[in-house]
This record gives C-alpha cells, structure tokens and sequence, in this order.
C-alpha cells in the first residue's frame, strides 16, 4: 500500500501535469498534442490505481492461457539500441509460451504512413495481440481504433497515443515519464550547484508523448525546486528539441545548440545511445564536456569512463532504460485475448540505475558487450550480443 506522502505527491504530479498539459495544447503547433490527447495523457498519471513498481510485476506463464495465439510488434522505428534491445526482449518474453507464434517484426522507419500500413498489414495476417511504439502519437490513434474495434488486442506502450483505453486500444503500458523528468533534473540542478547554469533538453521524435511529458517533469522541478534557482532551460516552452532518439541526428543538433551558445552547462535527455551523437559534438567542438542525463547504454557508461578524468564537468546519471517494459505490454495484450486477469501496474516508476555522485551506483560499462548494449535489460550477456548482430 502507498504511503499518504506518496498519493500526495502522485496527486500533486497529475494536478500540475493537468494545467501544463492544458497550456501545452492550446499553444498548438508543430509537437504538441491537441486537447484530446492532452487530456488521455493527464489521464494516465491522474490513476493512481495504474501506477505501481517491479515488485508488482508477474512471470509470463501466468497469462499464456491455452488458445493459440498470433502475437507482433510494430515499431515506429527501429534504428537505435533501445528499440533492439526491446523488440529481442518482446521475442524472449514471448518464447515462454509455447502456444504463441510471433508474426514478422514491423519497422515504421520513422514514417507515419508506413506504421499506419504495418498495423494494417498485421492486422490483415491475423495478429491477435499486438504491441505497438506509436511515434507519430496521435497520428496512429485511427489505425489503432481500427484494429482494436477489429478484434485485436493492442497496446501502445512507451509512447501514449492519446485516446482512450477499452474505446481505442486495449491498454497502455509505459512508465511515469513525468516523473523521469522530475528525477533528471533534480539531481541536474543538485549536481550543478549553487551557480546553476544553461541546461537544454533533447526529446525524441516529433510530437512524441514521452518526451513532451518528460518536458514537463523537467519544467515542474525548475520551478519548484529551490536548488534550481539559476538554472536555465534553454529550450522554448514546452518544447523539447528533436532529435528522433538517433546518434546522428543528436550530433547535428548538439553542433548547431553549440554554435547558438557559447555556454552549455548541462544537457538532458532519454537516451544513452543518442548520447553518444551528442558528446561527439561536443569533443569536435572543443567545449567541456557537461553533466549529462540519459538512460542507461553501455556507450554511454563506457564514454564516460573515457573522458571523465579529463573532463571534470562531465558528471551522468541514467535511469533504467526499461526495455524490460514491452514484456508487461506482451503479457497485457496476451491476458486480454486469453481472457485472464491482469493485475499489474501499466505505469512503471523508474528508479535511477547510476550516478556518478553516488558510489553506490556506479556507470556500468562493460567492454565485452556491444555499446549498444542497454545493461538494465532482462536479456542474457549473450543474447544482447545477438540483439545487435
């Protein structure tokens, strides 16, 4: 049972995420949701009911059931570690049920029509269960209503497509990125110290959920917290700044932020792999190297191991990258066509996997694995290998 401080606190989140959210929509413009959307999402974070930790998490044989079934993830794109190393945790959760077969792997390619044709292509091969990564948000809302009014069990996880949950899609699983974005910068602020500084914020693709409620996390603990007084965010309101969670496309962005200003303190983001893009622009650029937020990657924890010493400023802290989150998606989607009962939490709190300011969690950097390697999955060291082969 959660603790009176603990609901308030939830309740304070949802209450706040509630307005920005509101003052988000009618802002309008590219990457923001409109007000159905802004609404679903609140939605989701206002349920204290949905949100809960691993320890509430169950084993797959719980919910194979005994009716064959045909399970698929579509992926809005499938060009980084943290999409890899999921979609190999999706088939591992699903080979523990003999009575499911996988249907072939969709890769939206970062294009909304061909993840709008992948959905409808699986759906036409007669998936029963299907995960979907929604990176177009509410683009893919249609598409999923579709297939669920069709009969299939669908749920969109990581990445909230607004909607309606039992009217649109099944379920929808993911973690309490709100929250993630409170946690980033509370100890981006503590780590900066009293002299604060510039701090900017990179999200992932366009118009994507999770990082615009990631934005606000991050907005909500700048205002709140007194130890972020002379910390300044660098981005527009509510904006973050894209760079499609991919290596390249991150280093363009960091080069064009660095030639902006002549001062970059720290930077804040979801993704380790796309880190790597990031500090590269940094090192060509001759800057110091910042503090740095990020999910775990093995890249990312061994890149600091290498520069650390020679950049004093270059402090991280990562949060499980939690591709171990699309197993409770499979297993949601597969209770619900079996007909079996699923009492786990769909939001996850994340809690923090390492801290260069904290010796107890220190980066995790192993040289045998791939850099892609996310350390916090529930894969084996070999079958991380194969993820990236």
């Amino acid at each position: 049972m959660k603790s009176t401080r603990a609901r308030l606190r939830a309740r304070g989140t949802a209450a706040f995420l509630a307005l920005a959210l509101g003052v988000t929509a009618c802002a309008g413009g590219p990457g923001t949701p409109e007000s159905g959307t802004a609404s679903a999402v609140e939605a989701v974070y206002d349920n204290e009911a949905k949100i809960g930790d691993v320890s509430q998490l169950r084993p797959m044989s719980d919910f194979c059931g005994t009716k064959p079934v045909k399970v698929a993830l579509a992926d809005g794109t499938g060009d980084n570690a943290f999409r890899k190393t999921a979609r190999a945790e999706f088939e591992d959760e699903a080979s523990k049920c003999p009575n499911i077969t996988v249907l072939p792997y969709a890769d939206g390619q970062n294009n909304p029509q061909k993840a709008i044709s992948d959905i409808k292509a699986l759906v036409a091969q007669g998936v029963d269960a299907l995960v979907v990564f929604p990176d177009a948000g509410e683009a893919l809302l249609p598409t999923l209503r579709e297939a669920y009014k069709a009969g299939v069990q669908v749920v969109p996880w990581t990445a909230n497509p607004g909607g309606k949950p039992g009217e649109d899609y099944t379920t929808f699983v993911g973690h309490n990125t709100v929250n993630d974005g409170v946690t980033w910068t509370r100890w981006m602020c503590e780590a900066l110290g009293e002299e604060g500084g510039n701090v900017v914020f990179l999200g992932g693709t366009p118009g994507n959920t999770q990082s615009i409620t990631e934005m606000i996390g991050i907005e909500k603990e700048l205002k709140e917290n007194s130890d972020c007084a002379n910390v300044k965010l660098l981005n527009e309101p509510g904006k973050p700044i894209d760079t499609n969670w991919n290596p390249a496309q991150m280093q363009k962005v960091v080069a064009g932020l660095l030639t902006k200003y002549p001062t970059i303190d720290g930077v804040i983001t979801d993704s380790g792999d796309a880190s790597l893009g990031g500090i590269r622009a940094f090192l060509q650029a001759g800057r110091p190297l910042p503090k740095w937020t990020a999910n775990d990657n093995n890249g990312f924890a061994c890149t600091w191991k290498e520069h650390a010493e020679k950049h004093p400023t270059f402090q991280a802290v990562t949060v499980s990258a939690r591709t171990w989150i699309i197993r409770l998606a499979l297993r949601k989607a597969v209770a619900a066509f079996q007909g079996i009962e699923n009492d786990e939490p769909e939001i996850i709190n994340i809690p923090i996997f390492e801290d260069t300011l904290d010796e107890s969690k220190p980066m995790k950097c192993d040289p045998d694995l791939p850099a892609s390697a996310v350390l916090s999955s529930e894969l084996t060291p070999e079958q991380l290998k194969q993820a990236y082969s």
